[in-house]
This record gives structure tokens, C-alpha cells and sequence, in this order.
């Protein structure tokens, strides 16, 4: 059938089935709690069909989906329920409603067609700590690529530690000539509260001192203005990324195109469940794969962010001045920098998938539902002196003013 709704029943089994996760699972909330609530009122109406319905077993399935949206039986059974009666009448409200909150909603559902919660333990830093890297450290000093990562972990349980040494030891696992690349981890905080583990799976550990909130992007400016050696691209990269092994090599090659200021990697970024997280730092670095596999793992895919990894051309990311020091706190800062490369330069878009390990929730809304820094007004950023200055917070520990 022409039109812009889809008519295919799985399509529209599948958006409804998906919508009652999304609305139930504390882990799509945590994903991105601000777009998860800019979809609720729709969410919230899709699922008020699914209990008002006529059927019966409509009505019971799609419950015992909301009282455990990550148990894959449950999924089936209930999205059965509704391809059997893709034909009813008293169907039609229930796809309408959740196909409305599709064309909303920026979380959607992915169950990969083999994921099994095993029950297995989840990876720890302290299991990660006893896996040596494949290469050690040894860029060389004309590498073309800089791997940025700003890092903090005062009170998550270690966990964002464990996403930073997963993420730190497949970019030891590469295809693309160990010489050619280096690594650079910028730890944000009062005090160096990981350099000993970070260090040995580094090219470069940089340590930014500041206290409070965490400033992603002045660690990123820091990283990429004090690092050591010339180089061509930066990859700005959150240390909860899981890498794949032609990750570093693909992404570099892309720059041969002409014209190209620098790119996304991907258009849906892939927030992988807490036992997901655990299956894929298996597969990558207990078995040794080159890549986790997507059918295997669960969790939700945000559609089209901006930041988590970014590409430029260390020349387009000086011409723009960085990011925006004036972000403090999750939200904004990668929008900001994304409209920034969009504007002056080719910013391109790929379709990978990028897998981001799970973590305790990081954000938060103001009283009005809006982001902490929505008054900062978007490509504004015109800084009056040099970026990423790495004693910019100390004297504002002092005063209470940056200095």
C-alpha cells in the first residue's frame, strides 16, 4: 500500500511491542532521560490502548510485558498475539497509536534474534585489569590519528572505569598499523584517581585538574591541544565505546575522500543493557572477537545523536575553535559541536554500529524538563583565548571564578 504509514503487520507488531519496553525498562529511560521523557506523552498513550483494548489476551500479554520488558518470551508472545490479529478492527487504534510514537520517539528496541540472558556474573574492572593488551603502547612520531577520551569515575561503582578499559583494550586490538595512532585518556577530576590502571594502555595519560561537574568539553580541548607528536584526525571518543577491530581503519580511510572535514560513524548509537554490556566485553575480549555481534546483545538504539564519536580534521577542529568550554554537566556540548563541523566543513554520516557500554545514569533535567546548559545559546562559542588550557579550573578552585 502507497502512503507514509507502514502496513506490514510485522512493522506494526514490532513498533507496538517495542513501545511497551520503552515505556517500562528503566534502562531506555537511563539511555537518554531527556528524550525519553520528550516521547512520553505518546509512549504513555500507546500503552493506554494496549489496556484498554477489547482482547483479552491482548490486554494480559502486553501486562506481563510491562511487569519484565526485558524478558524476551514475554516480547514474543505478545507481538504473536498481535500479528494473529493483524486483521481485527479492534487492532487498528493500538498500531496507530504506537506507530504515532514511533514517528516521536528517539529509543527504539533492539532484541537480537540470539540474545539469552545466561546469568552469567557482569564484567567487573577488576576482571578487566588482568587482561593484557594485544599491542602495547607504541605509536610512532608521525602518527596520523589522535584518540581523545575525557574520563570520569567518582561514584559510579567502577563501572565507568570497566567501559574505560574494555574501550582501551580494543583500541589495542586494531587492524590499522599500531604506529600510525595514538591514544590519549584526559582524567577530569579533584585528584588522578585512575592513573595507575589507565596509564600502561595509553600513548599519553593527561590529567585535568577541576573539581565538581565533570566538563567534557574542556578534557576534549585539553586532550587534543597538550598532546605530544603532529597528527592529521582526531577521534573524539566516550571511553564507553566498545570498538570494533577495523573501527581505527575504517574510520581513518574515510578522510581520503575529498572535501571530508570530518564524520559521525554512525546514525543510531547502540545503548547496550547491563547484561548485554557483560556479553559483548566477552565476546570482544574474552573469545577474541573482531566485533561483538549485534544478534546476540539487547538494548536500545538512539536514533541519531551527535557526539559519543566524533571525527575531524585536527585543522577543522582548531579552525572552530574546539568544543564549548562553557558546557558544563551532560547535554548540549555535543550538539553544539556537531552544528559547528556541519557548518564549516563536509560532516558526514555513516551507518555503523556503535556499541556504548552500560553505565549509571549520567543525566539530568532542570525543574522545566530542559537540559542544564539549554541557556547557552547554540554557535556561540567564540573563545577569546587559547582552548584547552590545562590550568583553567585551578585558580577557580581558589576563587570560584575560571580562570
Amino acid at each position: 500500500m502507497l502512503g507514509v504509514r507502514p502496513s506490514d503487520p510485522e512493522v506494526l507488531a514490532t513498533a507496538v511491542a517495542d513501545i511497551l519496553v520503552v515505556a517500562a525498562d528503566p534502562e531506555c529511560a537511563r539511555s537518554c532521560l531527556f528524550l525519553w521523557e520528550k516521547a512520553r506523552p505518546w509512549v504513555e498513550a500507546a500503552v493506554d490502548r494496549v489496556k484498554a483494548n477489547k482482547d483479552e489476551e491482548v490486554r494480559s500479554l502486553g501486562e506481563r510485558l510491562l511487569d519484565a520488558p526485558a524478558d524476551p518470551a514475554r516480547y514474543h508472545a505478545f507481538k504473536q498475539a498481535l500479528l494473529a490479529r493483524s486483521e481485527d478492527p479492534t487492532m487498528t487504534e493500538v498500531f496507530e497509536a504506537a506507530w504515532e510514537a514511533e514517528c516521536v520517539n528517539r529509543l527504539g528496541h533492539h532484541l537480537g534474534s540470539r540474545y539469552v540472558d545466561d546469568g552469567a556474573p557482569q564484567v567487573t574492572a577488576d576482571d578487566l585489569r588482568s587482561l593484557s593488551p594485544v599491542a602495547p603502547p607504541a605509536s610512532g612520531p608521525e602518527a596520523d590519528v589522535l584518540i581523545v577520551i575525557p574520563f570520569q569515575d567518582r561514584d559510579t561503582g567502577e563501572v565507568r572505569l570497566r567501559n574505560l578499559l574494555a574501550c582501551l583494550l580494543t583500541l589495542r586490538d586494531q587492524s590499522y598499523p599500531r604506529d600510525r595512532y595514538r591514544v590519549v585518556v584526559v582524567e577530569s577530576d579533584d585528584v588522578p584517581r585512575y592513573r595507575d590502571l589507565i596509564e600502561p594502555l595509553v600513548d599519553e595519560y593527561v590529567f585535568a585538574p577541576k573539581s565538581g561537574i565533570f566538563n567534557k568539553s574542556w578534557a576534549v580541548n585539553v586532550g587534543v591541544m597538550n598532546a605530544a607528536g603532529p597528527t592529521k584526525v582526531v577521534c573524539i571518543l566516550d571511553g564507553d565505546v566498545l570498538a570494533d577491530r577495523e573501527f581505527i581503519a575504517r574510520n581513518a580511510a574515510r578522510f581520503q575522500n575529498p572535501g571530508t572535514g570530518g564524520h559521525l560513524t554512525y546514525r543510531n548509537m547502540f545503548c547496550l543493557s547491563d547484561v548485554a554490556t557483560s556479553i559483548a566485553i566477552r565476546q570482544r575480549l574474552v573469545h577474541g572477537a573482531g566485533q561483538a555481534d549485534p544478534e546476540t546483545l539487547r538494548g536500545f538504539m538512539l536514533r541519531r545523536p551527535p557526539g559519543c564519536c566524533v571525527w575531524a580534521r585536527i585543522s577543522t577542529f582548531r579552525r572552530i575553535g574546539g568544543m564549548d568550554e562553557r558546557y558544563e554537566g551532560w547535554g548540549g556540548e555535543d550538539n553544539d559541536f556537531a552544528y559547528r563541523m556541519d557548518i564549516n566543513s563536509s560532516f558526514d554520516t555513516y551507518q555503523d554500529w556503535l556499541l556504548h557500554m552500560a553505565h549509571p545514569a549520567a543525566s539530568v533535567l532542570t525543574e522545566d524538563g530542559e537540559l542544564p546548559n539549554s541557556a547557552i545559546p547554540g554557535l556561540s562559542w567564540r573563545p577569546t583565548e587559547p582552548i584547552g588550557r590545562i590550568d583553567r579550573f585551578v585558580a577557580a578552585d581558589l576563587s570560584g571564578t575560571p580562570n
